[in-house]
């Protein structure tokens, strides 16, 4: 192979590189549709009934499901920015903090709610959790984005 030709090869990995990067970026309603179902799902915690609870877990699975075909249908592919790619290693640092706030935050409502009997705690704290996720799935996605696009 001569110097041409590899040269045309890298520019057209690099190419079909980018455009992959632009694929793999979801719709905003996308993560607006994940941070509502979990919204309703944290929130339901504040009804202080078990069946509701179990009720807004399986809503909030179906959405999910729903939200990955979706996703695959509209983009072709399906990704795991924590085990593939050129920023899993910064991702899965970010959702260890995500993980610890989001407990944090979870503790800090039913303690609220279930303890001191602060009515609706959890609708708060499914609020700021929701914007949460909302905002993560969208932060993720443009960051293995931009990590697919800075490979060389």
């Amino acid at each position: 192979m001569d110097r041409a030709a590899a040269a045309a090869e890298l520019a057209a990995l690099d190419a079909d590189r980018a455009a992959l990067a632009d694929r793999v970026i979801q719709p905003w309603w996308w993560d607006v549709t994940l941070g509502l179902s979990f919204f309703g799902f944290v929130s339901s915690y504040a009804f202080h009934d078990v069946r509701v609870i179990a009720a807004a877990l399986v809503l909030f699975f179906a959405a999910f499901l729903g939200l990955v075909a979706a996703y695959r249908r509209i983009t072709g592919v399906w990704w795991d920015a924590t085990k593939v790619g050129p920023v899993q290693e910064r991702v899965r640092r970010a959702l260890r903090w995500w993980g610890w706030g989001y407990g944090v935050a979870m503790l800090g409502g039913a303690a609220a709610e279930y303890l001191l009997d602060l009515r609706g705690a959890m609708v708060v704290v499914g609020a700021v959790l929701g914007v949460c996720v909302a905002v993560s799935s969208r932060w993720v996605s443009r960051v293995y984005a931009a990590g697919l696009r800075a490979v060389r």
